[in-house]
């Protein structure tokens, strides 16, 4: 049998692998310390499904997504951000913002281009360039975003950000975002800005890429129903960008999703503020709790990048002689806490794990970090030893 040979060359999303093994044991009965999922748990109601346009949820809608949901979209950017968005023709909502990327890659990359991809990276940007037949190129976590023109070559075709930043939780600066605007525009690049997690800043810190480019000739904006109003299964996304991009990644969408979910779409666009209402106190409640975690960390000597947003860490696991992969599956399969191992992130990463903190209690958190620290003291002693 034969395969995609750009198939083949893709790997496994590490952190719904080691999800999946969360949920393997959990079926087995086992009290696993959930410290890997990319998502926070939220006490939300539902609200009725009968006040929805009963003729229209069980039918294909828009391909666009449903109006009265591009609409409010739009809005959101408008009085929140300051971007001013057209929903008729700049902005696109499908099923989550990961299928909303790929595409948006599919319509910018031919094969062979190059996309700089500042490390760590949430896992799926280079597995979707290689699937587009492009080379991501993953730029080492301690180079700085002012020395990434340095990475720019003839075949360069984009640049993709996170801020807030899974999985280190940091939020990229407004001087940041005007370099790399700066050099899109010299270098004629585009500069995909994947703002999922704009809810979980811990201040006015966030500044949206759109805000700085309000013509969208370089930037392209991604964002998600799933983090910010606590329903990732759902997979509702959306994409912002000029209407020449927004009409090319159209036709993609057409041909692979066809459209979002309609009855999903409905209900968001009917109770949005209502949702936002409900999650917002939930979002700045698992912020703080990420302060406390960072507390609890620094009393143990555990270190970790920098940030302050989202409800991710980055932590390192130095000094164990472990790379990440085979230190977070024993500290899944002996100790029951799962950590996604920092590889997944970037070449550059092996030395960090990501840890979650939007679904533990406070109480599970500070355990499994002992645990952490634990492994770590015990692993490095084992290299030691094995070494003399």
């Amino acid at each position: 049998m034969r395969f995609s040979s750009l198939v083949e060359a893709c790997s496994e999303a590490v952190s719904i692998r080691y999800n999946n093994k969360v949920y393997e044991l959990q079926r087995q009965g086992h009290d696993v310390t959930v410290l890997s999922l990319g998502e926070a748990f939220f006490d939300l109601p539902l609200f009725p499904f009968d006040a929805l346009p009963q003729e229209k949820i069980y039918h294909y809608s828009h391909s666009r997504g449903i109006l009265e949901l591009r609409q409010i979209l739009a809005r959101t950017y408008a009085q929140k951000y300051q971007v001013p968005v057209d929903p008729a023709s700049e902005l696109l909502v499908t099923a989550g913002s990961k299928a909303a990327i790929y595409m948006t890659f599919m319509t910018i990359l031919d094969r062979d281009d190059e996309v700089l991809i500042p490390e760590p990276a949430w896992v799926s940007y280079p597995e979707q360039v290689k699937l587009c037949g492009a080379r991501p190129i993953g730029v080492p976590y301690w180079i700085d975003t002012f020395r990434l023109e340095e990475f720019v070559t003839p075949r360069t075709r984009a640049i993709v950000i996170n801020t807030p930043h899974n999985p280190t939780g940091r939020v990229y600066s407004a001087a940041e975002l005007e370099y790399l605007l700066d050099l899109a525009r010299r270098r004629d690049l585009w500069l995909l800005c994947d703002e999922a997690y704009s809810e979980f800043a811990a201040d006015d810190s966030f500044v949206s890429l759109g805000r700085l480019d309000s013509r969208k000739q370089h930037s392209i904006l991604f964002n998600s129903i799933s983090k910010n109003h606590g329903i990732s299964g759902w997979r509702i996304g959306y994409v912002i960008a000029a209407p020449e991009v927004i009409n090319r990644i159209l036709k993609i969408n057409q041909h692979f999703i066809t459209c979002p979910p309609t009855i999903l779409c409905h209900y968001v666009a009917r109770y949005y503020d209502r949702i936002l209402a409900i999650t917002r106190p939930q979002i700045r409640a698992v912020v703080e709790k990420r302060r406390r975690v960072l507390q609890h960390m620094d009393a143990l000597g555990l270190s970790y990048l920098p940030g302050d947003a989202t409800f991710y860490v980055f932590a390192s696991i130095a000094p164990s002689a472990l790379g990440s992969e085979a230190f977070c599956t024993r500290l899944l399969e002996e100790r029951l806490v799962s950590a996604v191992p920092g590889i997944g992130y970037g070449a550059s990463c092996d030395r960090f794990i990501r840890i979650s903190v939007g679904t533990a209690s406070m109480e599970k958190l500070r355990r499994g970090l002992e645990t952490i620290k634990a492994l770590i003291t015990e692993t490095a002693a084992a290299g030691r030893a094995h070494a003399a």
